[in-house]
């Protein structure tokens, strides 16, 4: 008993001057994804990116702004993004 207690307190006593791993965000995530301030995750629009003559000029600023995901996926995405943006 008196050796277990011995061998706690020598792991809790080297275990001081170390410093946790920080916690990254997934880059990929990082670069598509924008968090608000009030937690929600902005998206941007897909099909913008090419093939825009055949699209008529609203429709092509409806793409330009980002939309809000929905609640079920965005928790995913706020996992992979713990730190914010």
């Amino acid at each position: 008993m008196a050796k277990s207690k011995a061998k706690i307190k020598a792991k809790i006593a080297k275990s001081k001057g170390k410093v946790n791993k920080a916690i990254k965000n997934k880059k990929s995530a990082a670069k598509r994804y924008k968090l608000t301030a009030t937690g929600l995750v902005k998206v941007p629009h897909v099909g913008k990116q090419h093939l825009a003559g055949s699209k008529n000029r609203s429709r092509k600023n409806r793409l330009k702004k980002a939309k809000i995901m929905r609640a079920e996926s965005s928790r995913l995405v706020s996992r992979c993004i713990p730190n914010g943006l």
